[in-house]
């Protein structure tokens, strides 16, 4: 230890003067991320907008077209991938920076959000050209059953492309909890949440403008001057001050063209709602049974008649699903091909049903709860069966749940006057291993758990720290220029807990 104190006067001068170069870098650098890391109001709202399931039963995964940290202007394109590890209903939502809450999917032209396992699907549009720069969010739920959309959202979506569903996320966020709150952990998840910045607009040079150019539907063919320039919506930079012409172009629409005047340092905006050739037939339909309704491609029209045929007009052409369907009777339902400027006839013979079946359950676990589709019906009875009775013809969600034990589920299909026989063996459930999402004001703080490095902190999302056996932790966050943060925290099995770490600047 002697030896370490006693330097020579000329090696402490080296030494004092190494350190000094040494805390002037790490203060330039720690400058430069602190002016880049998100304001603590930022910081709140992301930590109010992401939801997570502590035991997520399956997984969906978002990612963006850019890398982490990616920026973009408004007016331009944006690209979201998803994908689910189990066939599910899937909604995402965008946060703006204005704190508005917009549905991106399901949307007007992707109407279906039931989604199969392992397939990547994507959502493609533009940055609102007038948004506020700032931080967006998006995060996305997935669910067994369709729970998240309200018949005022479906509405919306077949209306408009990414609807608006409100003006305050706060409000919103709670409602989405008051929907999951009714839903057992095991028939949902919660997505990763992306997050991305949307920058100032440049201003173009002097002797230039910009032309934003969008149209409904997207990926219609751009010309300016006659000059092919890319598909909508697109983002034309240093175009010439002065007056062009502008023509979209898309197979099956008519051709849509405008004269703008584009001013230097300005940027001009043009969207067009693009009008399809007319393309309709119609559709006979005859049925034996009176005031059953008719619903085309899911959207009810009209009743049929016992007497006569309905005649269902001005149906665009191509493949529709025709569904008829009374009480008392079995639904009839076909898909139908309608052709241009002709009538289809269709004839529909519904027959009666009986609606009830029974299942009968036996289980080698007692007291065990049954749900079937969500809803409690009884508890097993141990090696011995129990029956649920007047259970709808149809398919069906079976639920086995009891502590202790993994859950088992199943669909099963029951057939009208029948009783389905299902066994169910229940095994012991799997202690799962902890985890701790640390939330951190500043990137790059070095992570140590129990004096041990593990990772380094990010502000733009929590990090992670996995398979963590149940039992307290001393977490310690270090970085130069700024004060050390230390705490113990108790990690239980199964859980995820989540801490949030203000770094405090040295001030020298």
């Amino acid at each position: 230890m002697s030896k370490e104190i006693l330097f020579t006067m000329k090696g402490k001068m080296l030494t004092y003067i190494f350190i000094t170069l040494i805390l002037l870098l790490c203060l330039t650098v720690i400058g430069v991320g602190y002016a880049q890391s998100p304001s603590p109001e930022e910081i709140e709202k992301m930590k109010g907008i992401q939801i997570i399931n502590p035991h997520p039963p399956f997984s969906l995964r978002l990612w963006l077209d850019k890398e982490r940290g990616a920026t973009y202007a408004p007016g331009e394109k944006i690209k979201i991938s998803f994908q689910t590890s189990r066939d599910s209903f899937v909604t995402l939502y965008n946060y703006d920076t204005e704190g508005r809450v917009k549905i991106i999917f399901p949307n007007r032209y992707s109407p279906h959000n039931f989604l199969r396992a392992g397939q990547i699907h994507s959502v493609e549009g533009l940055i609102d050209p007038h948004t506020r720069p700032g931080i967006e969010y998006i995060q996305g739920f997935a669910a067994t059953r369709p729970i998240f959309l309200s018949d005022r959202e479906k509405d919306l979506i077949s209306k408009e492309f990414m609807p608006e569903v409100s003006k305050n996320y706060k409000a919103y966020i709670n409602t989405i909890k008051g929907i999951i709150v009714s839903t057992p952990p095991t028939a949902w998840t919660s997505s990763n949440l992306l997050s991305y910045t949307v920058r100032p607009i440049t201003p173009p040079l002097t002797n230039y403008g910009r032309i934003i150019a969008t149209s409904q539907p997207q990926g219609a063919k751009v010309y300016l001057d006659n000059i092919y320039k890319g598909v909508t919506p697109l983002n034309l930079d240093r175009v010439t001050a002065g007056q062009h012409q502008i023509k979209l172009v898309m197979a099956g629409y008519q051709d849509w063209s405008s004269y703008i005047s584009v001013s230097p340092s300005r940027t001009t905006t043009v969207s067009a709602d693009l009008i399809p050739f007319p393309a309709y037939g119609s559709i006979s339909i005859s049925c034996n049974q009176s005031s059953a309704k008719i619903f085309l491609d899911g959207t009810y029209i009209k009743r049929t008649y016992s007497t006569r045929s309905v005649l269902l007009e001005d149906v665009e052409k191509g493949y529709h699903e025709l569904l008829i369907t009374k009480t008392g009777y079995k639904d009839w339902s076909k898909k139908v091909y309608v052709s241009s400027s002709k009538t289809i006839k269709v004839v529909v013979n519904l027959i009666k049903q009986v609606v009830d079946g029974s299942i009968s359950v036996y289980c080698n676990q007692g007291n065990a709860k049954i749900y079937l589709d969500g809803s409690y019906k009884k508890r097993t009875s141990a090696n011995k069966s129990v029956e649920i009775k007047k259970v709808g013809e149809g398919y069906h969600e079976l639920l086995i749940t009891k502590d202790g034990y993994q859950d088992w589920i199943s669909t099963i299909m029951v057939a009208a006057n029948q009783t389905y026989m299902i066994s169910a063996y229940l095994v012991p459930e799997i202690i799962y291993d902890g985890s701790i999402a640390i939330y951190c004001n500043v990137s790059g703080a070095k992570i140590f758990v129990n004096g041990t490095y593990k990772a380094a902190s990010s502000s733009s999302q929590p990090k992670i720290l996995e398979e963590l056996t149940e039992k307290e932790y001393e977490i310690t966050l270090i970085k130069d220029g700024y004060r050390t943060w230390v705490e113990d925290i108790w990690v239980y099995a199964g859980e995820t807990t989540s801490i949030y770490v203000e770094m405090i600047e040295i001030e020298y």
